[in-house]
């Protein structure tokens, strides 16, 4: 099916009489992409309520003609999603102990505050992929870079957008606001653009209107980039746009909103990689990655009571523990490497090559310090994190390139986001139990995950690990937590984490 061109997709539904709508990507269409169905083609099973706007929908194409007619797995295809928005909920991250892995029933069970839960980074006998962060603090990271997507506290910046409440009453109709001077506004908004907004043309919305000197001075029921120069400007998206277009020019207006916040939660998806050192009056060495188990053949690993097991052995060892003082002290050198457990609120540094040199020059009786941080491309500064795969929508753009990857149906999962907080849980699965043999079928090719996700008003789109991994639960709030995108009867592969929708 792969490479398949949309006009001979085109040619093919004519020739049995059919027709479809298809989601495509903005822009040019990839040709090696498959076309994508609309969720509207599809059944709606659930819509459900999770509490803090924390909502649970599913489509699901059946077995069939339904799915093979739609482009989809023959098998069926049944998507899932939770979501809700930073207003009211935070994204969370929950593990194992390292390098432990734990399905998600069990990871879900772990967080006391969270509504869904999916699985999160790829991974394999060595932990995870990617870098994870909770708390503000790195407690993972491979060596090298890595990518992540996490929740920062954001520096607002009222001339480049931020979210907002408050009210715009045209005559007798009322707006809700969601945001100011907001760059990318999602599909549902009403943004107020000011006199301060960075650029002179504000984007276009699904309708348009401006007052100043509180009269409605303009309508464009379809949208207008229009200058703020000429008086406050409303672009409203989303089904909103319909009201916009019976307001009447020369009606009164009054708008209410609260001061602009100093900070807000938003989502970043970043790179990043490990700083840290052990250093004493006289020495330091540097390590490049943390609780990771692949030592790094030139450089050094630090392991902390977050690793449960045994660590490898490197070429020099390190043992520190506190002492009575809480001072940080060298307790052991091994000079021919030493497997070991970390010790109850101590550390121990694995080290090999050029960083084994430095370790040596250590000696029993160093008091020393830690320091660990990360630096990320964007210079993000993350509260909770963990890893992610490759970017499929950026900046309300398409970035993924089908025809270099994979465009088989199998169960995905991707995370969605946008300017104005709302987050997106998805996945694409069988949706039935099945006797696979282990090996998962069914769900989606990874570009219309990322298709689906923009329809739903995603400016920002990532995908995650998927297969046997794709996992989703949802925490009823009756009956408690539940397996979302397949029967509770299936069964659940070992993950290396989880990102979860939580309560503030």
């Amino acid at each position: 099916m792969r490479g398949v061109k949309l006009s001979r997709v085109s040619a093919v539904l004519l020739s049995l009489g059919l027709t479809f709508s298809f989601v495509n990507a903005a822009g040019a269409v990839d040709s090696d992409c498959m076309p994508t169905p609309t969720l509207s083609q599809a059944k709606q099973i659930t819509n459900q309520s999770l509490g803090s706007g924390v909502t649970a929908k599913a489509w699901r194409w059946y077995p069939g003609s339904d799915a093979r007619l739609s482009w989809l797995s023959p098998l069926g295809t049944k998507v899932s999603v939770a979501s809700g928005n930073l207003r009211n909920i935070d994204l969370g991250i929950v593990y194992a102990n390292l390098p432990r892995t734990q399905n998600l029933d069990m990871l879900s069970n772990t967080s006391f505050s969270a509504l869904a839960t999916v699985n999160g980074d790829y991974l394999d006998s060595y932990g995870p992929w990617n870098s994870m962060i909770t708390g503000g603090d790195m407690i993972y990271a491979p060596t090298g870079s890595s990518g992540v997507l996490g929740m920062v506290e954001h520096q607002v910046n009222p001339t480049k957008g931020y979210r907002s409440t408050g009210t715009i009453t045209v005559g007798s109709s009322v707006f809700r606001v969601t945001g100011v001077n907001q760059l990318k506004p999602g599909a549902e908004s009403v943004v107020l653009y000011r006199n301060n907004f960075i650029y002179a043309l504000p984007p276009k919305g699904d309708a348009t209107f401006v007052f100043k000197n509180s009269k409605l001075i303009k309508v464009y029921p379809y949208g207008r980039a229009v200058a703020k120069s000429v008086g406050t400007v409303v672009q409203v998206r989303g089904t909103l746009a319909a009201k916009v277009r019976k307001l009447l020019v020369n009606s009164k207006v009054k708008f209410s909103l609260p001061e602009a916040p100093k900070t807000e939660t938003r989502l970043v998806a970043d790179t990043l990689r490990t700083v840290g050192s052990v250093s004493s009056n006289s020495n330091t060495l540097t390590f490049d990655s943390l609780n990771y188990n692949m030592l790094s053949a030139t450089g050094a690993t630090l392991f902390d009571n977050n690793f449960s097991e045994v660590t490898r052995a490197g070429k020099i060892t390190l043992r520190i523990l506190p002492d009575t003082l809480g001072r940080l002290v060298v307790k052991n050198v091994y000079r021919q490497g030493y497997f070991t457990r970390v010790d109850s609120g101590g550390f121990i540094v694995q080290a090999n090559g050029e960083a084994a040199v430095a370790a040596a020059r250590f000696k029993a009786g160093d008091i020393v310090t830690i320091s660990r941080s990360y630096k990320s491309s964007s210079q993000a500064k993350f509260i909770n994190a963990a890893g992610r795969g490759a970017r499929m929508v950026q900046g309300g753009k398409f970035v993924w390139i089908c025809g270099q990857h994979r465009s088989d149906y199998r169960p995905r999962t991707a995370i969605g986001w946008n300017e104005d907080g709302q987050i997106w849980f998805m996945t694409s699965s069988l949706g039935a139990d099945a006797d696979d043999n282990g090996f998962r079928q069914g769900g989606s090719t990874p570009d219309q995950m990322g298709h689906w996700l923009q329809s739903l008003g995603a400016t920002e789109v990532v995908l995650l690990d998927g297969g046997g991994s794709t996992t989703m639960q949802i925490r009823d709030p009756e009956d408690g937590w539940q397996r979302f995108d397949l029967p509770d009867s299936a069964w659940y592969r070992g993950l290396a984490n989880a990102f979860t929708l939580e309560l503030k």
